[in-house]
This record gives structure tokens, C-alpha cells and sequence, in this order.
């Protein structure tokens, strides 16, 4: 890693840990995200191209062109996220003195929220992707790094429950009932599929860390 990358790194983490509202936890379950991608990326490098595991690299090359899109997703994701809050920003301080001003930053600001709503959501189901990724690699990855396989998952799995912690506080202000319950039974979809990904995942990897 360059010193340009570290400080990159820092320069977020200082953002982060200001008194700016953004970026806030939604970039941070999206990069969380990235960086799992990264680690099942990483697996696969490690097992392509070894003799040993020539029966794993078809596999192995359509996880890493996975790991590495879904990184790239996610990273945009973040992005959206901070984007987002602040269309809601911007739409909470419009005028409200006359019955039309009101409506407008009513609207303005219910249209925000689903916006700030769908980003979450799109995160939440890519990380159903990421998952069985994880899953993948762990299986038939480089048993030398079937730990990292792990980690990925568990940064999957903790993706998915922020992601949808950020779902549901949005859906919460939002007065589109039809919108709300299309997005609850979404959430809870994604939510199921990604937790029986990272929990089969655990499982394997677990069984391979038992001591003699």
C-alpha cells in the first residue's frame, strides 16, 4: 500500500469520525461490503493458476470477476448514500411559509427519503451476491486462506443487518404504505438469503479450524 492510499484511508476516517452527518453508517455498511468482495477476490487469486487446485479455476476466475465488480458496486454505493442524505438535507430546508412552499418541501422530502430508502436496499441485496461468493471461495479456495473466506462473510453478514437497520429508520418517515411494505418484504427476503449464505459459510470454515 502507497502512502497516497493511507492517507486516502485517514482522510476518510477523519470525515467520518467528524460532526459531518455524512458520510455516515450507510457508506460505511457499503465499504464494509467493498472490502469483503475484496477478500473473496483475494482467495481466488490465491488459488488461480496452482496446479493443485486446477479443478477449482473456473470457478476461482468467475469469483474474483464477481469479488471484483461487486467491490466496485458497492464503493458507488457509498457514494449514493452520502449523495442521498444530503438531497434530504437540502429538501428539510426549504421554505415552508406558505401552504405551497410546504407542499413542495413535503414532497421534496418524502421523495428523498425513498431515494435515501432504495440505496440501503440495493446494498442490502448485493450482499446476497457477496455471500454466496463467500461461500464459494471457502469451499474451493486455497484452504490456506479459508479464514479470510470467513471474514468475508461475517463483513457480509454485518453489511446486510446495517444496511437494513438503515431501511427500516427511512421507511419509518415515509407516508407511501404501498412503497414501505414492497421494501419491508424486500429487506426481509434479502435478509434471509444472505444469513443462510454467511451461516453455511461459518459452518464450513469452522469445521476446518478444529484441532487434532
Amino acid at each position: 500500500m502507497n502512502d497516497f492510499s493511507i492517507f486516502s484511508i485517514q482522510t476518510f476516517l477523519e470525515e467520518l469520525g467528524s460532526s459531518s452527518p455524512a458520510p455516515g453508517g450507510g457508506s460505511v455498511v457499503a465499504i464494509c461490503a467493498s472490502l469483503a468482495s475484496r477478500l473473496t477476490e483475494m482467495v481466488s487469486n490465491l488459488t488461480i493458476g496452482r496446479q493443485k487446485f486446477e479443478s477449482a479455476e473456473k470457478d476461482m476466475c468467475q469469483a474474483r470477476d464477481v469479488a471484483r465488480s461487486l467491490s466496485n458496486d458497492f464503493m458507488n454505493l457509498a457514494k449514493r448514500d452520502a449523495l442521498a442524505y444530503n438531497a434530504f438535507m437540502r429538501a428539510m430546508v426549504l421554505p415552508k411559509n406558505t401552504e405551497d412552499e410546504r407542499g413542495i418541501r413535503e414532497y421534496s422530502m418524502q421523495e428523498a427519503l425513498k431515494v435515501s430508502t432504495l440505496v440501503p436496499l440495493e446494498v442490502l441485496s448485493l450482499t446476497r451476491v457477496l455471500s454466496a461468493n463467500s461461500l464459494s471461495v471457502a469451499v474451493h479456495g486455497n484452504p490456506n486462506a479459508v479464514t479470510d473466506a470467513g471474514v468475508s462473510a461475517l463483513l457480509a453478514e454485518a453489511a446486510a443487518k446495517g444496511a437494513a437497520m438503515n431501511v427500516r429508520i427511512n421507511l419509518s418517515s415515509i407516508n407511501d404504505h404501498e412503497f414501505v411494505e414492497k421494501c419491508l418484504a424486500q429487506m426481509g427476503s434479502y435478509l434471509a438469503e444472505t444469513s443462510r449464505n454467511v451461516h453455511e459459510t461459518i459452518v464450513y470454515v469452522d469445521s476446518k479450524l478444529k484441532l487434532s
